[in-house]
């Protein structure tokens, strides 16, 4: 699954990812990782867990901006 976040600022912005209100940590696990400048979230072999609502987060020195949520619901057997 990947996530694709568009964003652009003068001072140059800086992108994170939540998941459910949550900081993103790509050190948490393996699956998770980040394109370049953090503009895309990929997760590989996605399971239940990984359910919730993302969002992507631009910041620079003037503020930050946050996209509407984007709903991730897993179904398995």
């Amino acid at each position: 699954m990947t996530l694709s976040c568009n964003a652009s600022g003068n001072p140059a912005t800086i992108i994170s990812w939540t998941k459910s209100g949550s900081l993103i940590n790509t050190n948490d696990d393996p699956r998770i990782f980040l394109g370049d400048d953090n503009k895309t979230l990929t997760i590989t072999n996605v399971s239940r867990a990984d359910g919730g609502q993302y969002q992507c987060v631009a910041s620079n020195s003037l503020g930050n901006a946050t996209s509407n949520s984007v709903t991730l619901d897993v179904q398995c057997k």
